[in-house]
């Protein structure tokens, strides 16, 4: 433009239109440095004006900073805004994000700025057809397609068997049916595509063998979509939601991929590793992992910097910032959309470190926050409401992350540390073995209960909450380089450990793997029956292939405790909602 001759060349001044003066001198600013600083408050404007000057490099970094900041609050107006300017990526990134919260956003309504209800026809119809919607229930789809029509009932109305037509009516349990009789008498239904929705009630819940195409009711007010049809030989598949499961996820050596176990079906898959390529190298000896409340899994490697988070609907996993520092005998918790990772030592110097590394899964970044004032080892890392503890046998460290401060809780006093984890707001302790304890973070107390299954061959006790229930997951000895394992539900009202029968057999995995329980889908992953023998088949097995040399223990919870010492004084609080509750004694 200026100096190709062209008349803006000629000019002392030129007028630049659609650009406001902020975002042009970010943009002349990033022409002469290389540098652009973007913020909520200027990306959108920056997206717009470096698209006008076709300035790609600052056009997609701005896409990638609004697909980084997709939240329930503004994941439809982004939508709204990559259909705008055409931008495919972006505009499946809000979809997926969308769809993955479907539920969620169903249910919103009137208290987000941006709702379902604001998209235009073709953006809500792309939505609804989509296969990936985690919704457990075709109803979440028939229900927000009539929140759609009914925020603006006669503009929209004569697009209603259009949208109905996205909803999937044979996937409708015996449980709908009143609520699907109900939509007969809302007033848009009635008007629109009364017949529509009673074919499908026909479809489902009558002639079963029915497969002719019911017809859309001709009116005056829907011309426009008088001849649209509803089939029901299509037989759409269901949604990816109706398909999930919350399983227990074991994980083993890193050259493995991961089992995925349903204890009470029987039902195994196995789930791919990132840590595969670094087996061979041994640059990677074990991994410490967490589940975010979305059923994000998190994987950190170790010794190296290495974090990965696990996608079920896209069974992939996207590797992320490399953490700050390198660490063995770590362990990780998600927390209010942040990553924590403490405890273990150096790799090189064996020096146990204090430092807490803290990763935002918006910005992608890591900081430094408050250290631990006391190095851990064989600990656990766990959640309970809005705090972060870490715990072992001789100690308990509460995080606040509100005041970025770590308070000393009241202690295990034991001499071995196994596992723990969270169930019903309470941390429940494997301790000295048989030994089961439990913390109540409300009174700061610790109490026993049952003792857990005891058997001299048994040497690895894993404890999950898996779908509101407290398992107790144990292994053998390996016999044959195979391991028995055990699963154990913990009666609360009998206080006692039931065996429930599981149907693993001889369990061809590392022997010493962990365990954590998170929603996937079964759909998007691969059987895993190869890794279970029946006994008989291992007793008459010559030779294996199966090299349990080089295994290391992949969880920093087993092991040897935390150096303490007994000059060592603490105040012991128990973080409460209201500072007059706290208690403290030496």
């Amino acid at each position: 433009m200026f100096t190709g001759g062209m008349y803006e060349s000629q000019q002392a001044s030129v007028t630049m239109h659609d650009v406001d003066a902020e975002s042009f001198e970010v943009l002349v600013d990033y022409c002469y440095t290389g540098r652009v600083s973007l913020s909520e408050a200027n990306v959108q404007r920056l997206y717009a004006a470096s698209d006008m000057l076709q300035l790609e490099y600052v056009r997609e970094a701005c896409a990638s900073f609004l697909a980084r900041r997709l939240d329930l609050t503004n994941c439809t107006a982004i939508l709204k805004f990559a259909d705008a300017f055409d931008h495919h990526k972006l505009r499946s990134q809000a979809q997926s994000y969308i769809a993955h919260n479907f539920k969620q956003l169903s249910r919103m309504g009137s208290i987000r700025e941006e709702t379902l209800a604001d998209l235009t026809l073709a953006q809500l119809l792309a939505v609804l057809r989509l296969d990936s919607l985690d919704i457990e229930s075709e109803r979440t789809v028939c229900h927000v397609a009539v929140q759609w029509l009914e925020a603006a009932a006669k503009e929209r109305g004569p697009s209603a068997a259009e949208v109905f037509k996205c909803v999937r009516w044979m996937h409708f349990t015996e449980e709908d049916q009143d609520y699907l009789e109900g939509l007969l008498t809302k007033p848009i239904v009635k008007k629109y595509c009364l017949d529509v929705i009673e074919g499908a009630l026909q479809m489902r819940y009558g002639d079963l063998l029915y497969k002719s195409l019911v017809p859309v009711p001709n009116s005056s007010s829907s011309s426009s979509s008088s001849n649209s049809l509803v089939s029901a030989a299509e037989n759409p598949p269901q949604r990816l939601g109706m398909c999930a499961k919350e399983m227990v996820i074991f994980f083993g050596h890193p050259r493995d991929p991961f089992l995925c176990y349903d204890p009470y079906s029987g039902d195994i898959y196995t789930m791919p590793s990132p840590l595969t390529s670094f087996a061979h190298t041994k640059t990677v000896t074990s991994s410490a992992v967490c589940v975010s409340p979305d059923h994000d899994i998190y994987l950190a490697a170790q010794p190296r910097k290495d974090l990965w988070v696990y996608k079920p609907a896209q069974n992939s996993w996207q590797q992320l910032a490399d953490r700050l520092l390198c660490r063995e005998g770590m362990d990780v918790a998600y927390l209010n959309g942040y990553i924590y990772i403490l405890g273990g030592r150096d790799p090189i110097t064996g020096v146990k470190l204090k430092e807490v590394e803290c990763y935002s899964v918006q910005r992608n970044q890591w900081a430094l926050v408050a250290p631990v004032p006391h190095s851990f080892y064989s600990f656990e890392l766990i959640v309970v409401q809005n705090y972060l503890y870490a715990v072992n046998s001789k100690r308990m460290l509460c995080y606040d992350p509100s005041h970025n401060m770590w308070l000393n809780c009241a202690s295990l006093k034991r001499s071995d540390f196994q596992e723990a984890c969270v169930f019903n707001d309470e941390i429940y302790c494997i301790c000295d073995i048989p030994v089961m304890k439990v913390y109540n973070p409300a009174r700061g107390e610790w109490r026993r209960i049952s003792n857990i299954p005891l058997d001299s061959e048994t040497h690895n006790y894993q404890i999950v909450n898996h779908d509101q229930k407290l398992l107790l997951i144990t292994s053998t000895t390996p016999q044959w380089k195979k391991n028995r394992v055990t699963v154990y539900e913990y009666d609360t009202r009998e206080d006692q450990w039931i065996n429930i029968g599981t149907m693993l057999g001889l369990l061809q995995f590392d022997s010493g793997f962990i365990c954590l329980c998170a929603r996937v889908y079964p759909s998007c992953l691969e059987p895993g029956q190869s890794f279970i023998t029946e006994e008989d088949d291992a007793r008459s097995e010559s030779s294996t292939e199966w090299d349990l040399d080089g295994f290391s223990e992949l969880d920093s919870e087993s092991g040897s405790s935390s150096s303490f010492s007994d000059d060592e004084v603490w105040v012991q609080v128990a973080p409460q909602r209201n500072a007059q509750d706290q208690q403290g004694s030496l």
